[in-house]
């Protein structure tokens, strides 16, 4: 069964004046989202990235395509390293960003991994782990002081938007095979024997969504507003780490599903991260529309390895980093 349809953006969207950063954006969706917020007048934008290199790549091409080259006024568009498997790249990051941006209007939190074996990043944790979850929760730490002054620079809320996955509605290896009381979250995906390609990703991605469900009640939403959204499935080279026959297999499932463009995945989550209002703040996109808060998310059990992740989290970030005051 296909996908549904999408419907454009509002023809009279315009962001000029604004400040974008968006991440893991030198390819795929991250870089699409960035063309269009170019597109619609951005002033400036950020391409956070792993590969100074290709992103410098990437910030020609963005400047040369025809539709941005055509505006009135060129904007600026900078490269600066992220490493999202790093710890100290994701603080030199936040530090290198507050230096040199004053105002960040619009953040995209778009870098992610899926992986078919195991791996460990350089902290020591499973990979997706690390980029997909823990990694954006220090970026949002270290970063709220800034999005903070930025809404009071600007007079207008700092809009965050953090790129999900509807894979992690069923509750993924957590509801199948409940915790015990007491066992460490995070403990659990960083096992080897947990660690499964079928599961990895969206276990990955539910533990973000209860961060977001779990930070956006202690945010000031007149000031910052934090969504998550899930563009569907869309023909990127997310399947590229298979071997040759799990890309055919992807390639043919994304026949039969109805791969969105690349395109339309970029405008989902730009609308998100500009349309959608300040109602969406702490909520779940699937395409356009807010998702109801998973039956397993809402449930006791569900509840309960929320609160568990929370704080095992805040104690992680504890040691890398100073907690604003609202959180800690």
């Amino acid at each position: 069964m296909g996908q549904s349809k999408v419907t454009p953006l509002p023809s009279n969207l315009d962001l000029a004046g604004k400040t974008a950063v968006v991440t893991g954006a030198s390819a795929g969706m991250g870089l699409e989202t960035a063309r269009q917020l170019l597109a619609r007048n951005c002033d400036t934008l950020i391409l956070a990235v792993r590969n100074t290199t290709k992103g410098e790549a990437c910030a020609q091409e963005l400047l040369n395509n025809p539709t941005i080259k055509a505006k009135a006024k060129c904007p600026v568009v900078k490269v600066l390293p992220l490493d999202v498997d790093r710890y100290e790249s994701v603080q030199s990051f936040a530090k290198c960003l507050q230096k040199e941006v004053p105002v960040v209007n619009i953040l995209v939190l778009n870098a992610g991994i899926a992986r078919l074996n195991m791996e460990r990043a350089p902290t020591g944790h499973e990979r997706c782990l690390q980029v997909n979850y823990l990694s954006n929760a220090l970026l949002l730490f270290d970063l709220l002081p800034n999005l903070y002054s930025s809404a009071e620079k600007s007079g207008f809320a700092t809009r965050v938007t953090w790129v999900g996955s509807r894979r992690h509605d069923g509750g993924g290896t957590f509801e199948s095979a409940p915790p015990a009381p007491g066992t460490s979250i995070l403990n659990r995906l960083d096992s080897d024997e947990r660690s499964s390609v079928t599961t990895r990703y969206a276990d990955s991605k539910l533990l973000c969504a209860m961060f977001m469900y779990a930070l956006a009640p202690r945010l000031d939403s007149s000031k910052i507003v934090l969504n998550m959204v899930c563009p569907g499935m869309v023909s990127t080279g997310m399947s590229d780490f298979l071997p040759w026959y799990g890309r055919v297999l992807a390639g043919a499932l994304k026949v039969v599903k109805g791969a969105r463009p690349v395109e339309v995945g970029g405008l989902l989550i730009v609308n998100a991260a500009v349309v959608a209002g300040v109602e969406g703040h702490g909520r779940h996109f699937s395409d356009k529309e807010i998702m109801e808060v998973s039956e397993y998310i809402r449930s006791e059990a569900g509840q309960a390895v929320q609160k568990t992740l929370w704080e095992e989290t805040l104690q992680e970030m504890r040691e890398i980093t100073s907690l604003p005051a609202e959180i800690s």
